[in-house]
């Protein structure tokens, strides 16, 4: 990916509902050094260490 994404997507919830898709980690659709990159597997570990998305909302409302 060459162009920046979407800023209106969610990148964290779209990596926190990849493990359920069976999508595994390493096929991340963003490049490296992409903010969406890092909120993505931020997302997918969190779905993995069995957290709520509603946990990191939360945490982002906190801010």
């Amino acid at each position: 990916m060459t162009e920046p994404p979407d800023d209106n997507l969610d990148h964290y919830a779209l990596g926190f509902y990849a493990p359920g898709k069976h999508i595994s980690r390493d096929a991340c659709p963003y490049a490296e050094g992409l903010e969406a990159h890092d909120q993505w597997l931020a997302g997918y570990d969190a779905a993995l260490r069995g957290e709520t998305l509603d946990d990191h909302r939360d945490g982002r409302d906190a801010r």
